[in-house]
Parts: structure tokens; sequence; C-alpha cells
């Protein structure tokens, strides 16, 4: 993940931006007949992309900074540092369809968390007055407010 400095002149990006990479990441596309189609020609024109599960998302925040990403590792004991021909095979992708002011990175990070397959989250109570809430297997910019309402209803229902 990176993010760029506040763009100059309060440069606005409008709606969030995503490439056709994001179709063969996210299974809500795995019902597109043409999906094999396109897996099958990044894998052959550009295999460094489902290498690192490299998908291409920017938003823009109240700050005026884009958010850039992003790639994925999996397994039990993934490197802790970034790659920077990961970041570089991101915003080369990025360039080709995004035009933006400034593409001065400020900082890069990469997130480590627990991916639950075949859910989208892990909901517990222990005990009473404890909820546990964790996973959202990625879909954390997408998915977590309207999670955080579910729960906190839950939550204030149980407590009547």
């Amino acid at each position: 993940m990176m993010r760029t400095a506040p763009q100059p002149n309060q440069w606005r990006l409008g709606a969030s931006l995503c490439g056709g990479l994001t179709l063969t990441h996210y299974a809500a596309f795995s019902h597109c007949r043409s999906l094999a189609a396109l897996k099958a020609r990044i894998e052959s024109e550009t295999p460094h992309f489902p290498q690192w599960g490299i998908h291409v998302m920017m938003s823009q925040n109240a700050s005026g900074e884009l958010v850039i990403g992003d790639s994925h590792e999996y397994g039990l004991n993934p490197e802790p540092f970034d790659r920077e021909d990961i970041n570089d095979y991101i915003l080369s992708y990025l360039k080709g369809f995004a035009q933006v002011p400034s593409w001065a990175i400020a900082e890069k990070w990469h997130g480590v968390y627990a991916k639950l397959p075949g859910k989208t989250e892990f909901i517990a109570q222990p005990e009473s007055g404890v909820t546990i809430v964790n996973a959202l297997s990625g879909a954390g910019m997408t998915l977590s407010f309207g999670l955080a309402e579910t729960v906190i209803d839950s939550i204030s229902n149980s407590n009547e």
C-alpha cells in the first residue's frame, strides 16, 4: 500500500478507481463468463500480477492524499518487508489509466491480517460485555462501516 502527499491546489480525484486486475481478485466477479480468459491473458502477459496478488485501486482521503494499492502475499510466514518491485508494478499499471498532479509517495506500508476462508468476518462474544470482531478478509474499506453498524446494533439490542 502507498499514500501520496496531498495533491496540489485542492485537486480532487472524485470516485475511487480500480483497474481490470480487480476483476480477478474479488469473488463478486466470479460469475463473469469472460473471467477465465482475462485471468489467462494476465497470467501469460504479466505473470507478476497474479504471482503477487496485485490488483490496483486508488482513492482519496479528506486530506487530499491518494491511497494506492495493493498486492497480496498469503502464507504462514509472509515477508515483513515491502518490495519496491511490487510497488513499481502497481504504480506503473495505475499510471496506465490515471493521471494525477503529483505521484510523490509520502508513505508505504503493508498490512498483516487474519483471513477466514469462506467468510468475510469473525464475530465472537466470549463473555458478557466483550465482543471480538476481526478479519473482513481484505474487504475492510468496503465492509467495515456496515459491519460496525450491524455489530453495534446487535450489542445495543442485546443490552435492552
